[in-house]
């Protein structure tokens, strides 16, 4: 293949595509994933303090975002890191809601 035919496929796989636009939006996913951490967190923190109980429900969400993030990347990118990853929080998501299940059903 030659330089030419490299930078012409170059150009059409990256056509219609703000390289500057996906980067934005890479950070902002970034900062997205802590800063729910952090919400997630201050709510867990605040319902504890306030009624002496544990909030599951938006470590459910949280971890429920997380490994549909994580298995779409792997999807996309095929890369067993991310896999790994996603069946991480795949894992803390099922304790999530079944700690829930088991707190509306009184077991907890």
């Amino acid at each position: 293949m030659t330089k030419e035919e490299i930078l012409e496929k170059s150009r059409s796989e990256n056509a219609g595509k703000d390289i500057e636009d996906l980067e934005v939006q890479k950070v902002a996913a970034k900062i997205a994933y802590f800063s729910s951490f952090g919400f997630c967190a201050l709510v867990s923190i605040l319902n504890f303090i306030f009624t002496k109980k544990i909030s599951i429900q938006c470590w459910i969400v949280f971890f429920g975002m997380l490994t549909v993030a994580f298995f779409v990347k792997y999807a996309k990118l095929k890369k067993k890191h991310e896999f790994w990853v996603a069946i991480v929080y795949l894992i803390f998501f099922i304790m999530c809601v079944a700690a829930f299940i088991f707190e509306l059903s009184g077991l907890f």
